[in-house]
């Protein structure tokens, strides 16, 4: 069994917003097909706006906020999933009261088009 924590030590200031990053892509002890992290927004603040070459889902865990992927934006609220493709920009801002916490678990494009074709996918 393998636990992580969110302890204060384990939380790290990046794009611009607090995170706790869990599972690395390919890295010990498990090496898995992903990286996952949890993040958290303060009201009234948002993350950098970026991009990256992996796919990327957001699980709202507590809190609303807007979501912004290119030029388009939409409110979010806990319970909500949000998929955000391989290099588009995105933004997430806490429009609310309380702190917005997530989860982010980011995939490797290739490794999407890998597992598509060993299923049987697209063909």
């Amino acid at each position: 069994m393998y636990i992580q924590s969110i302890t204060p030590e384990a939380i790290k200031s990046e794009y611009g917003i607090q995170m706790r990053r869990v599972y690395q892509v390919n890295e010990a002890p498990f090496h898995p097909p992903f990286g996952s992290a949890w993040a958290f927004i303060a009201p009234g603040e948002q993350s950098a706006p970026h991009t990256h070459d992996e796919d990327e889902t957001f699980y709202v865990v507590k809190g609303n906020g807007v979501m912004v992927i290119d030029d388009e934006e939409q409110d979010v609220q806990a319970g909500d999933t949000i998929y955000i493709p391989a290099n588009h920009s995105h933004v997430l801002r806490n429009t609310g009261s309380e702190e917005l916490v997530f989860i982010t678990i980011w995939w490797d494009v290739t490794s999407k088009e890998d597992n598509n074709e060993k299923n049987g996918v697209g063909k």
